[in-house]
């Protein structure tokens, strides 16, 4: 076995070496910080460069895909408007305007409301007055057909009364004269 000062210098020897070690993990690991961060601040700056350049091509872009068709180029101009227009708080102009519209609008109803209703009103009448006339018309065409048919029905029976006579009294001549 050795002596102490061997064991001593054996010790010392390795917490030296463990010191290194933990001196060159810590060094890569900052190492590897710094890297990572790096590459973190490269992507950012890349990214941000791609907004920047897409969001400056922007209007370029919406102009040639709208070229040739002003019904595109005017429905993204109505949406960008009504957008920002959601955006923006309503002013106290706004409101007084949306108040007074809002008065004037009430006559025009009410006026509108009675219109209607005087409409509902006359076509009930006429409904009712039609109504009235289709019925009169048919009681008078009923009573015309039973007329009629009470007419004919006498002609009818006037008709029988005489071919019955006249078959009787062609029967009596031929039974009453003598025969060839």
């Amino acid at each position: 076995m050795g002596s102490a000062s061997e064991f001593t210098g054996q010790t010392s020897d390795r917490t030296q070496q463990a010191a290194r070690s933990v001196q060159e993990s810590t060094g890569q690991a900052a190492d590897t910080a710094r890297q990572a961060a790096g590459k973190v601040a490269d992507t950012a700056r890349q990214t941000a460069g791609q907004a920047g350049d897409e969001a400056r091509q922007a209007p370029e872009q919406a102009m040639r895909q709208t070229q040739g068709n002003p019904l595109a180029a005017g429905l993204i101009a109505f949406g960008a408007g009504l957008l920002t227009a959601s955006l923006l708080p309503t002013s106290q102009a706004e409101e007084q305007a949306a108040e007074r519209a809002g008065q004037a609008v009430e006559p025009v109803k009410q006026a509108a409301l009675e219109s209607a209703q005087q409409l509902k009103e006359d076509a009930t009448q006429a409904g009712r007055q039609a109504a009235q006339e289709v019925k009169d018309t048919a009681s008078e065409a009923a009573r015309a057909t039973k007329e009629q048919a009470g007419e004919q029905a006498g002609h009818v029976t006037e008709q029988a009364r005489r071919s019955a006579q006249t078959a009787a009294e062609e029967a009596r001549g031929q039974t009453g004269s003598p025969g060839p």
